[in-house]
């Protein structure tokens, strides 16, 4: 009996796939104001959310049926339909810092909510509830991961008194860049009958494996995360199997032990960056990457063009293709995480590719942890370009004072301000004011750096703020 019950449940999880059913359960875990948002996120935000907790079948990394984990947000709004981003989440330590959890950049997806959107945040594939170690940063899996929980989101939002109204979203931020870009990949390019992609945002995310993460890999400059690089190997051993026979084969004895207690889940990917980091300390004085692999490993990536492993680094790089919807990169260019080319890469080969509509923009001089706010929030703003119905036009009147171009190269205009009278002033995100102009529709930037700015513009119906990026 004892082994009935696996077999019975096994075999629950396959035909539940094959006869299209994806959705698990549904678990509220609980509601937050609108008052109580702004508390714990620290944002500007237009209602509360209620968050709930989805379990739905997939398929695991081992091609075996799975139960995965995620995050569902929805506003707690008196409307009858709404659009859905899907939020893609970052690198987590460990396997249950997760969004169902409540314990990873809640900020980002609950705030997402707060501004109208039903949030889709799932944990991703060996994290939350679902089997087996991460996948860290591998495509496919990434992908399969959003697009199942969509699937058994629409299968809950039919019983319920709201409904998705067709416009579908995609973002993330760092790994979760990585994972929007592939989740957008798959939807375009093998999922195009079924689901429509409104437009999407890719924040500082390593698109470039193969190439841009591969020579920091093998880098003798200093990097802080080091913890990363053995991450993403062991887990395209999970999904290949021959990546490498042994760990020796990669790495140098000395960081053997710290990585397989991290893959054994007896230390987390905050400790394990520590321990290499010390480790690597004791062995050259320096935090070089490269000083980590067994040299000969290093000798063969860099030299045999059919090695497996270069070939595994590749067929997870997201750049190469053409996005249909329109498309942001936003990225910083003093990110210490993830290098900016990886950007800036994905930008000239997705524009030759023929991306319809694509623009790049670097946010400046930020480092990774500091470049996740304005660019989540500029996404938002994008996102709500094609919310807009003639509903909220209409309200706002003759008074609708939008800045345009953004993101602009230095030359700003004030939409309707030909005819009032109005005062603007100009403030980077730290709130110090840096210029200010009255009674024009024309506003220069070319003094300022590229980066994010708070826009206050004082006119006969109020005042108003926006955000505008400057790039150029």
């Amino acid at each position: 009996m004892k082994h009935l019950i696996p077999l019975l449940i096994f075999t629950f999880a396959i035909v539940s796939i094959s006869f299209g059913q994806h959705l698990h359960q549904v678990e509220f875990l609980e509601s937050l104001s609108t008052f109580e948002l702004q508390q714990e996120t620290d944002l500007e935000v237009d209602n509360g959310v209620d968050l709930y907790k989805v379990n739905y079948y997939t398929t695991g990394s081992d091609g075996l049926p799975d139960t995965a984990s995620g995050l569902l947000v929805i506003p707690t709004v008196d409307k009858d339909d709404f659009p859905v981003v899907v939020y893609h989440h970052g690198t987590s330590p460990r396997k249950s810092a997760v969004p169902s959890s409540l314990e990873l950049e809640f900020a980002a997806y609950a705030g997402i909510g707060g501004m109208g959107f039903i949030v889709l945040a799932p944990d991703y594939l060996g994290m939350g509830d679902s089997r087996g170690f991460h996948p860290y940063v591998h495509r496919e899996t990434q992908a399969s991961a959003s697009i199942d929980m969509l699937r058994a989101f629409q299968e809950w939002v039919a019983s319920e008194p709201f409904s998705w109204n067709e416009q579908l979203f995609l973002t993330g931020y760092s790994q979760g860049g990585h994972a929007s870009m592939s989740t957008h990949w798959a939807l375009e390019s093998q999922h195009f009958h079924e689901y429509e992609v409104t437009a999407a945002t890719h924040l500082s995310g390593p698109y470039s494996i193969s190439e841009v993460m591969k020579d920091n890999m093998f880098s003798s400059q200093t990097y802080l995360f080091t913890g990363y690089i053995p991450y993403a190997i062991l887990g395209y051993q999970e999904v290949y199997g021959d990546f490498y026979e042994q760990l020796q084969d990669v790495f140098r004895p000395q960081f053997v032990n710290n990585i397989q207690q991290f893959y054994n889940g007896n230390i987390d990917l905050i400790e394990l960056n520590l321990r290499v980091a010390a480790t690597l300390f004791s062995l050259c004085t320096c935090l070089h990457p490269v000083e980590m692999f067994n040299p000969a490993f290093v000798q063969a990536v860099n030299n045999e063009e059919d090695h497996p492993g270069l070939a595994y680094l590749r067929d997870n790089d997201t750049y190469d293709w053409a996005p249909q919807a329109p498309t942001r990169i936003f990225y910083c260019e003093a990110d210490d995480q993830v290098p900016f080319q990886n950007s800036v890469l994905a930008d000239s080969v997705m524009q030759l590719n023929g991306a319809v509509d694509l623009a790049t923009v670097d946010f400046g001089n930020l480092n990774h942890v500091n470049c996740a706010t304005p660019v989540l929030l500029s996404t938002v703003d994008f996102f709500l370009e094609f919310t807009e119905t003639s509903e909220v036009s209409d309200q706002a009147g003759s008074y609708d004072f939008r800045p345009y171009p953004n993101p602009s190269s230095g030359d700003l205009y004030i939409n309707g301000a030909e005819d009032s009278r109005i005062n603007v002033r100009i403030y980077n995100l730290q709130g110090m004011e840096k210029l200010t102009f009255s009674h024009r529709s024309h506003i220069d930037l070319h003094s300022l750096k590229n980066g994010m700015y708070i826009v206050e513009i004082d006119s006969p119906s109020g005042r108003h703020h926006y955000r505008v990026v400057l790039q150029r």
